[in-house]
């Protein structure tokens, strides 16, 4: 893929709207700003009236101008004159200022509250100018109907809008008629700020955009649009950037991004909509941006169901602790869909806390579906990163592995793991460096079986690509102090106290294991591994009584990252808590204890083993595991649960999960031991 022949492709696909010169002053229409009136039907009627005699510019000057619902005619250009110029939507009166139109809403056709700013089947239009459009939203309106779950710990809090999403999305995989889907009055729905459907030349340059109800920007089904010099700035939940959906020619450049969610995040419908209406989002070169905080910088997804394709990320900057991930795909196997021909290239990313590139197909619904979505022919070329929980994070499902991915000139310091890769095929590796580790290279080394005098062992380790490896086992009578003890991927346990390997390939890169304790007697399962693994404390053993939260501290402290610090608990000061709680395994009550006497329950333990099994994913959307009581499993637990099911930490009793139940230590025993064996150790 040679970039400067992409971007000559999609700026084909790219044009100015067509203008007349014809400027319009709404106050000479008799509009004024400052009176504090709603000023909805005299701007409509402006905006109407310049469309029909043919097009121009409704210049707006300094000022404040209140209103509901506007919607951009054909030919009509919406000129903000002045920094001091702010069109300002009404938040209150929803019902009068919001009526129900044709929306999309998360990438799905039904009625809803209008846009703030709407437009359907236009053509050749604008909004412009150094003004502010504030769409009013706060905590106490529009952003109250909705409670985000952002983290494994975050608070089950009524969600208003949550039902109203579900409905939408049954009606979505039902193929319910779009008629039927009516929602507005008496739902909770969210509208966008600003929602152009079915538009052809559409142009926003140098407004700023800030208190949007929902997703900010969201063209869909445009053709050839121009994002240049907007502000978007916006906290709430879901307030994404820009998101264009299902367009064809998107240019985005010389914009600043300071959002609640995704800065920009392309799509291309969801799930059987999206599906049957089968139109990619393609075309698009995002150029010269700069990415403050956010979920993702540039996303690609979730709702991709209709394929994303052909883009040109090139010349960007990610430059906020609080953005969490610079790159980021996300899907599941409910989209279907495709991500090919991507390219993001000469990008600084200052710094980031979730990952500078960040793929997963495990998004929301994970692998509930039987619609799989496939990632190919993607370029990460000439980036610069600093941060983050890993340097590049990339998975897809064994079925439809990665295919075509080449990572080039990368250079990333200071993650605090290196690189998650899962079912990458044949993948191009040139010049990557993280934190000083030349990849690809050998990791997640470790011994299989359990190490006891005489037992046979296997020493494993994990490539990007295929090579010939080579193998050291050292032994140790203190754990300090090592001498060698055998060669090759497998050995007969010596009596010695402590045991680890070295893995190496031709080009010299080596990684080591953790030191596995080597017990006095053979034995098996998951006690004896946690034993070894040095995760079983002593005197406790297998039981079926309740494990309790200090028991199951002391049992995480190997997969902990003793660097990190959190809050102190009130009621502990043992190493065990204070490691638990930095890593976020477990959580202080709302009184800042920690209760280390307490029992925890099932849907608390799914999210303990998503913590600790070192594939953090932040910021993702709630969604509910398959079973039958799925229902008794509260909003922010239910995606760590349908996790640690697709997993394997935990499994399913009689087609239930029992989320109330205590974890006995038994249960705790096997379930961290997959764990451990999923985090390499």
């Amino acid at each position: 893929m040679e970039k400067a022949t992409l971007r000559e492709e999609i700026l084909r696909h790219i044009a100015m709207p067509v203008i007349p010169e014809h400027n319009v002053q709404a106050t000479t229409c008799g509009i004024y700003p400052d009176t504090g009136k709603n000023l909805t039907r005299a701007l409509q009627n402006a905006i109407d009236d310049l469309s029909e005699s043919g097009g121009g510019r409704l210049c707006l000057s300094a000022g404040v101008w209140r209103s509901g619902a506007l919607q951009l005619r054909s030919g009509v250009e919406l000129h903000l004159e002045t920094p001091e110029t702010i069109l300002q939507f009404i938040n209150t009166e929803i019902e009068e200022n919001y009526p129900v139109v044709y929306s999309h809403w998360e990438a799905t056709p039904c009625y809803n509250y209008s846009a703030l700013l709407y437009a359907k089947d236009a053509h050749d239009i604008a909004v412009s100018g150094p003004g502010v459009l504030d769409g009013g939203a706060d905590q106490h309106h529009w952003w109250d109907w909705h409670h985000q779950v952002e983290e494994a710990w975050s608070a089950d809090r009524v969600d208003l809008q949550q039902p109203d999403r579900l409905a939408l999305r049954r009606m979505n995989m039902e193929a319910a008629p779009i008629e039927e889907r009516r929602f507005g009055p008496g739902h909770y729905l969210r509208p966008n700020f600003v929602q152009f459907l079915c538009c052809e030349r559409v142009l926003l340059r140098n407004v700023t955009l800030k208190s949007s109800p929902m997703w900010q920007l969201n063209p869909v089904l445009c053709r050839s649009v121009i994002v240049d010099g907007v502000t978007l700035s916006s906290h709430g939940s879901n307030n994404d950037g820009c998101d264009p959906e299902s367009c064809c020619g998107v240019w985005i450049k010389n914009c600043r991004f300071d959002t609640g969610d995704d800065c920009i995040s392309l799509k291309s419908g969801r799930d059987r909509d999206g599906q049957r209406t089968n139109t990619p989002c393609e075309n698009v070169l995002i150029e010269n941006n700069e990415f403050l905080d956010g979920h993702g910088g540039i996303a690609l997804g979730s709702e991709m169901s209709g394929g994303i394709r052909r883009v040109l990320a090139d010349g960007n900057r990610f430059s906020s602790p609080n953005l969490t991930y610079a790159l980021r795909l996300k899907t599941n196997a409910r989209r279907g869909g495709f991500v090919e021909e991507i390219m993001l290239s000469n990008s600084v990313m200052d710094t980031v806390h979730g990952a500078a590139v960040h793929g997963t197909m495990l998004y929301e619904d994970g692998r509930n579906g039987d619609s799989l979505p496939v990632f190919r022919d993607i370029t990460i070329e000439n980036i610069e990163a600093n941060g983050g929980d890993y340097g590049i994070f990339i998975e897809a499902f064994p079925e439809v592995p990665i295919t075509g991915l080449t990572l080039r000139n990368i250079h990333i310091d200071s993650a605090r793991k290196t690189m998650r890769f899962m079912n990458w095929q044949n993948p191009v590796i040139e010049n990557v460096f993280i934190n000083g580790k030349r990849f690809p290279r050998p990791v997640s080394v470790r011994i299989l079986g359990v190490p006891a005098p005489g037992a046979p062992l296997t020493a494993e380790a994990v490539c990007l690509t295929e090579q010939s490896l080579s193998y050291c086992w050292e032994s140790s009578a203190d754990g300090k102090v090592w001498i060698k003890c055998g060669k090759g991927k497998k050995l007969k346990t010596p009596e010695v106290a402590w045991l680890r390997v070295t893995v190496s390939d031709a080009q010299g890169n080596e990684e080591t294991s953790r030191p596995y304790r080597v017990l006095s007697a053979p034995a098996t399962g998951a006690a004896a591994r946690l034993i070894c693994r040095n995760m079983l404390p002593s005197g406790v053993v297998p039981t079926e009584e309740a494990v309790t939260r200090m028991q199951l501290a002391a049992m995480l402290l190997p997969l902990a990252d003793p660097k990190l610090r959190g809050p102190v608990p009130k009621d502990t000061q043992a190493m065990t808590a204070l490691a638990a709680v930095a890593n976020r395994f477990l959580a202080l009550d709302g009184e800042g204890n920690f209760c280390p006497g307490d029992s925890i329950t099932r849907q608390e333990m799914a999210s303990v083993a998503m913590q600790a099994c070192g594939v953090n994913y932040r910021n993702a959307s709630s969604t509910m595991p398959v079973c039958l009581d799925a229902q008794e499993v509260a909003n922010n637990y239910g995606t760590n649960v349908a996790r640690a099911l697709y997993f394997g930490f935990m499994q399913l009793e009689e087609e239930r999960f029992c989320p109330h139940r205590p974890v006995t230590v038994s249960e705790a025993i096997a379930i961290l031991d997959r764990v451990a064996d999923f985090a390499g150790l």
